[in-house]
């Protein structure tokens, strides 16, 4: 028997992302320049300002939250994948992330994630005075037996530098599931906040266990009311309740 779903609202989550150390997302490049970037980062085709792509935020969030809930594919894929799988009514991830199976009954994807753009105020301070929205960071491979940097070329990577703010922007849609009124997306909806969180403790982008892409948020608010005290408060995830953050 089909389950009786119906939409009741969309949450807007926003706030300001901090980027606290260089984070590069990488882009794919069309042509080879002599002296040029090796490895540059994604940037919008007209301005060349950076952003941070709505995709990264919402993998590496969704990425994080199956390791803290233990939902993890046994062939490395995304949870929800296993054709034969035997996922349980009402999963979190699911319910937030989507599945594109069949026997998925429980409604469509819950999170919509927008491209973060560069704050105005900040990106317009860093024009007038001068400075590039954008760093280079050579690196060099190491001769393990020299002990010095190998012969080889050092790579240039292109980062966002740190201090850079962005604008984020979330849209979660509750429904209805069998007439809780909502109660389990917004359960959900605490999850996804976890997620945030587990973002601040971990690395956004490439190369994080060489200490690029920390990131804080700050000023964050759920329907236009600051929950950025009651976030900061979340210390650890509890599989079996997340933290309150908004009130389900």
């Amino acid at each position: 028997m089909a389950m009786r779903i119906e939409y009741r609202k969309t949450h807007k989550i926003s706030g300001t992302l901090e980027v606290k150390t260089g984070l590069r997302i990488g882009a794919g490049r069309d042509t080879i320049e002599i002296g040029g970037i090796d490895n540059p980062i994604v940037k919008h085709p007209h301005s060349q300002d950076p952003y941070i792509p709505g995709s990264s935020l919402k993998g590496k969030v969704r990425s994080l939250l199956e390791w803290a809930l233990n939902k993890i594919e046994t062939d490395g894929k995304v949870w929800g994948s296993q054709r034969n799988g035997n996922y349980p009514a009402g999963d979190e991830v699911l319910r937030i992330f989507g599945c594109t199976l069949d026997s998925w009954q429980e409604g469509p994807t819950r999170l919509i994630v927008r491209d973060a753009q560069l704050d105005e105020t900040w990106r317009r301070d860093k024009i007038t005075r001068g400075f590039p929205l954008t760093e280079e960071k050579s690196e060099v491979s190491i001769d393990r037996i020299k002990g010095k940097a190998a012969q080889m070329g050092p790579r240039v990577m292109e980062r966002i530098p740190s201090g850079a703010l962005f604008q984020f922007e979330m849209l979660f849609k509750e429904y209805s599931v069998d007439g809780d009124g909502g109660r389990r997306d917004r359960e959900c909806l605490n999850r996804l906040l976890e997620g945030l969180k587990l973002l601040e403790l971990d690395a956004l982008g490439g190369s994080g266990s060489r200490g690029y892409g920390r990131v804080l948020f700050h000023q964050l608010q759920v329907n236009s009311v600051d929950v950025q005290s009651r976030f900061d408060a979340i210390t650890r995830i509890d599989a079996a309740s997340p933290n309150v953050v908004v009130e389900a």
